[in-house]
Order: structure tokens, then sequence, then C-alpha cells
């Protein structure tokens, strides 16, 4: 796990320097005036890294871990709009499997596309936002999913580089003869727009 750690910070940090030196002239290019003063605009795509946990209901939770799992994801979004975006994000996590056994681990691939609608308040550079989706989990087996979720997400840099953290609703349907299989997601991480 320490590997993907590094290659993630390696990544943020090397996001953080290439915008460093940016101007305002991408803005004012988009619409033809100046923009430096908002913190959230039209027809932006942003490249997202983040930490990602999983809260199961130990130890009854039938799900794809047993109680909890933490991982790291990468993820992009596009805005065409101000306020609508679509969203695709993986995560790779590790937690406790949920086995009779229930004493090994098990790694999981999580890919989920999303509809993001977000309401931006540009003096604060912040952006509460709404999301729903759907997607499917691998590992011990496989599962689809739907989710609903929200977040807030604040910008550093206006236009290029923000904050995030959100949580998630995760539903997998009626699996393993039980009803309600779901469980709630926690995301923080770093956006990088272009």
């Amino acid at each position: 796990m320490k590997l993907p750690i590094f290659s993630i910070s390696a990544l943020c940090a090397l996001g953080v320097s290439s915008h460093a030196g940016q101007a305002d002239a991408r803005l004012q290019s988009r619409s033809g005036k100046s923009h430096q003063s908002e913190a959230f605009a039209a027809e932006e795509l942003q490249i997202d890294a983040f930490g990602i946990a999983g809260v199961g209901k130990a130890p009854n939770h039938a799900g794809p871990f047993r109680k909890d799992a933490y991982g790291l994801g990468l993820g992009a979004a596009y805005f065409p709009t101000l306020n609508f975006g679509l969203g695709i994000d993986g995560a790779w996590l590790q937690g406790d499997e949920n086995s009779a056994r229930g004493n090994g681990t098990v790694d999981l691939g999580q890919f989920t596309a999303s509809v993001i609608l977000r309401m931006p308040i540009q003096d604060l550079r912040l952006a509460p936002y709404g999301f729903v989706g759907g997607g499917v989990t691998t590992g011990a087996s496989t599962m689809g999913s739907a989710h609903l979720g929200a977040g807030l997400e604040y910008r550093i840099v206006p236009n290029q580089i923000g904050l995030f953290g959100d949580t998630r609703w995760t539903y997998y349907g009626d699996r393993f003869s039980r009803a309600d299989v779901n469980n709630f997601q926690f995301r923080a991480g770093m956006k990088f727009v272009f």
C-alpha cells in the first residue's frame, strides 16, 4: 500500500507545480472576457486524486467487505456548464474479507460514474455539490451498485486547484440472502482543473 500512496502523493505534487505558473489567460479565452474573480467556470475538465474510506456494519454487514476498508483513487469530471457535470472514478481498497471465515483481507476495485450538480459560491471559492450514479465493485465477487452523495469543494487557486471532501451511500441490492446491502464511503483529495 506504500507504493500507491507514494504514487498519488507524487502525482499531486506534480500537478500543483505545473499549475503554479499558469496565468488567467486560459480563463479569458473561454468567453473573451476576464474571469479573474471566478473560482469556477463552465467547460472545466477536472482530474481528481483522493483517499477513500468505506464504513461497514460490523460484524453483520453483508457487502464487499466486513467492517471498514481504506484505499486510494483517481477520477475525472467534465462540467459543460457551471452547474452540471459528469464524472467517473476508480478506487482500490483493502478491507476485512466478508466471508464465513471472516479472518482474511480482500482487495477491491470500485469503478463508478456519476451525474453531478454543483452550486458554486464564487466569492467564497466554495461549491457544494450532489451526485448520483452507479458502478461495479470487484474483489471476491463482482457486484453492481448505485450511489447517492454530497460534498464540498474549495478552490485554493481559482479555476486551477481545489480541495474536496464528500460522502456517498452505496447500495448493492439484495445479496447473500439479505436485504439492504449497503455502506457509507468518504472521500477527500485534490482536484486539478484544466
